[in-house]
């Protein structure tokens, strides 16, 4: 005879809210040439990790079609629209629209008071290991121009021409800094800036200004959902690959990164220990949104 189900493994209902037209922009679609940065200290010792739960932004093709998601907002504010755009460039911290009225320069380091926090190691839109130093002195990193076969970058007055599907690594002068800490006294350190130009992708990310989650379909039709849904568990978390059997959605039939993208999806919309109402909408490009609590897990 089967023995019943742990309580923890019983399925919870959770109620969740529609969304009105009105209240959400329509997502970024946009195709751009599309460049990726990070300036990296790898001789340097950690003193911080990254902890994000999924990255910012999933690259994946689906389709044929090279695709950047990011699901949550990355944009820096008071971003152009993406009609004014040549192109994006995406760094460890942030996503900058690329624009031909002027050279785009970016700080590949986040401030902190008077310290500045370095990448040690760093992924694109992911988690990264930085390191907190002293005065620092931040090497002057910009787009001189982006087509969709051609990227220019100066780094400190000097060109460097990455043909699109390529990539580089350029080695910057070596620099003597001091961790915030005091141990080891002071460091030298030969930052390598990596650059990446793999052409044009299509980016999808929330509307400017929106504070959503963005997600793909999925092969979700939202109207099929219930509220409250039954949503299926184990050792009490939420049991995302039972959900997508429950709701009809094949993972099997999904590129991996877009599995991971459901993850994110379930986990941020259908957490059993989350207290928020999460509101949904489908957009009818099929895209799916969420919003409510933004400390919900993600």
């Amino acid at each position: 005879m089967d023995e019943p189900a742990a309580a923890t493994d019983r399925p919870t209902e959770i109620r969740w809210e529609r969304a009105s037209d009105a209240d959400r922009a329509e997502p970024i679609v946009e195709r751009q040439p599309y460049v990726e940065l990070a300036l990296e200290h790898p001789d340097l010792e950690p003193t911080a990790y990254g902890d994000s739960f999924f990255p910012d932004a999933v690259p994946y093709a689906v389709e044929g079609t090279h695709r950047v998601c990011y699901w949550r907002p990355a944009l820096e504010p008071g971003s152009s629209e993406p009609s004014e755009w040549s192109g994006v460039c995406a760094t460890t911290d942030s996503l900058s629209p690329v624009t031909a009225r002027a050279s785009t320069d970016f700080d590949l380091v986040s401030r902190r008071d008077e310290t500045t926090a370095v990448t040690v190691e760093g992924t694109v839109a992911g988690d990264s290991t930085q390191a907190l130093v002293e005065s620092y002195a931040v090497p002057d990193v910009r787009i001189r121009a982006l087509s969709e076969s051609r990227l220019e970058v100066l780094v400190d007055g000097s060109e460097i021409v990455v043909p699109a599907g390529t990539r580089r690594h350029v080695s910057l002068p070596e620099r003597t800094v001091n961790r915030v800490d005091g141990e080891g006294g002071p460091t030298k350190t030969t930052p390598e800036l990596r650059v990446r130009f793999p052409g044009e992708r299509e980016l999808h990310h929330p509307a400017l200004g929106a504070n959503y989650r963005l997600f793909p379909s999925f092969g979700l039709d939202l109207e099929s959902v219930p509220s409250p849904l039954t949503v299926p568990t184990a050792n009490g978390e939420l049991d995302h690959e039972a959900l997508a059997e429950s709701l009809g959605v094949d993972l099997s039939a999904r590129p991996y990164p877009e599995r991971v993208l459901w993850q994110a999806f379930a986990y941020t919309a259908f957490d059993p220990h989350a207290d928020s109402v999460p509101v949904l909408q489908q957009f009818p490009t099929g895209h799916l949104t969420l919003s409510g609590d933004p400390n919900r897990r993600c």
